[in-house]
């Protein structure tokens, strides 16, 4: 598949350089963690036509930034970063201990996006998944979260890496669970280094109308995760796919569509993800059917 680069990163073959959006998969659906003995997943993943992938940033110590950069450049796909929090750094933590942990790490993902050559770095970037206090958000937690993304997006901006936070469903948070909540999010850390990433998973629970909620985020848009509500292959499940790419088009979105999913055979991974039974047949056919049926439905919509 011909490809070829452009300036300020890697795009997709030239025969689709005019498309709306650019394909990614979440290398989540292979593996926990991005190791360098996992690297030929960038070549599989561009040989089924995505346009780049999203590396996990679970455990950072493994990843290898420079080989990711280079098999990205040979393959001539893009990269993103899916990105979450430590248990002991929250940013909205009552203590400036675990803040200033999670603006650290923060910092350390921001940079080692910008070694891969990654333009997006997405994710929870308030709080470690599932760590939910019992109670609603308070005005303390949503100060604190402000300060620390506003530390974050300075840091981003001088590395060129767009951050985008995700609103997560109410039994993974209680810090933003809605479209408007990261919104809200955004427009007070007054950051252009800072936007919203929307998830069709979390929105399919939280939101009254998921094409409603894309149509309200507008230009504050700035990553897009493409999931069926069952986690399984897009298209297959009760996602209105057709609205949620109208709603695409009408705020003239044009970044990143990437598919996420997890390994169904990766013990500690399901249980974090609370996947308990197969929800999709194998990982490549998620893959593949999930890219055709997202390419079909946007040009359609």
């Amino acid at each position: 598949m011909a490809r070829t680069q452009a300036a300020g990163g890697i795009t997709g073959d030239k025969s689709r350089a005019d498309k709306k959006f650019r394909y990614g998969l979440n290398l989540l659906v292979y593996t926990p963690t991005f190791p360098k003995d996992k690297l030929e997943l960038i070549a599989k993943v561009a040989e089924m036509g995505f346009d780049g992938v999203e590396a996990p940033f679970t455990d950072l110590g493994v990843l290898d930034p420079a080989g990711v950069r280079q098999a990205c450049q040979k393959a001539g796909v893009g990269v993103t970063s899916c990105c979450v929090l430590a248990a002991d750094g929250s940013l909205c933590s009552a203590d400036a201990a675990q803040r200033a942990a999670g603006l650290e790490r923060l910092t350390r993902m921001i940079d080692l996006t910008a070694e891969m050559g990654g333009d997006v770095m997405a994710g929870p970037l308030y709080a470690p998944v599932r760590q939910l206090t019992g109670r609603a958000r308070t005005a303390d937690e949503w100060r604190w979260c402000v300060e620390g993304l506003r530390a974050a997006a300075e840091r981003a901006g001088q590395t060129g890496v767009l951050l985008a936070i995700e609103p997560l469903n109410r039994f993974e948070t209680h810090v933003l669970n809605t479209a408007a909540d990261a919104a809200r999010m955004v427009r007070e850390v007054d950051s252009p280094h800072l936007k919203v990433q929307l998830d069709t998973f979390h929105a399919n629970i939280e939101e009254k109308d998921t094409a409603a909620a894309i149509r309200a985020t507008g230009g504050l848009l700035g990553h897009f995760h493409a999931c069926e509500n069952d986690r399984g292959v897009p298209g297959t499940g009760q996602v209105r796919w057709k609205e949620v790419f109208a709603a695409l088009k009408a705020i003239d979105y044009g970044g990143w569509v990437t598919i996420e999913s997890f390994a169904t055979g990766i013990v500690d991974l399901c249980a974090a993800a609370c996947i308990w039974r197969p929800i999709y047949d194998t990982a490549d056919k998620l893959a593949r059917d999930g890219l055709a049926f997202l390419r079909k439905t946007a040009a359609e919509a």
